[in-house]
């Protein structure tokens, strides 16, 4: 019998290489979708004539956004969706990261208008403010 054998080796490197390629794939699609929302993004973010963003560019982080997002950021802002409001020390102990990486990065998202800060005696707070949209 010299039939062709497939060998468990040989069938998880084709199911390897076919899930890499569908990988490939989806990076391409989702590429193609932040490109197509980061100028909408971008118009949000418009900033007023004295650099500070207004209260109507607040982004709220929804999923196309989030997905805009680099990781490093993503990272953060799913970790202040947990926490509700927290410090930098708070989200660095969520993400397992430094807390100075997430004093920047959550700096960074409050810049960009995906967060708000606020003071409470010596601590910085961060919180994800949600839009209330108004009954006309």
């Amino acid at each position: 019998m010299l039939a062709k054998t497939i060998t468990p080796t040989k069938n998880l490197e084709s199911l390897l290489i076919k899930l890499i390629e569908e990988v490939k794939f989806a990076n391409k699609k989702l590429d193609l979708i932040i490109k197509q929302n980061h100028n909408k993004l971008t118009q949000k973010n418009k900033k007023t004539s004295n650099n500070k963003l207004t209260k109507d560019s607040l982004i709220v982080p929804d999923v196309l956004s989030l997905l805009s997002l680099p990781t490093h950021l993503r990272k953060t802002v799913i970790a202040l969706y947990k926490l509700e409001k927290a410090t930098a020390e708070d989200l660095s102990k969520e993400t397992k990261r430094q807390r100075a990486v997430e004093s920047a990065s959550a700096n960074q998202l409050t810049r960009m208008g995906y967060l708000k800060k606020f003071r409470q005696g010596h601590k910085v707070y961060f919180y994800i403010e949600q839009k209330q949209e108004e009954n006309k």
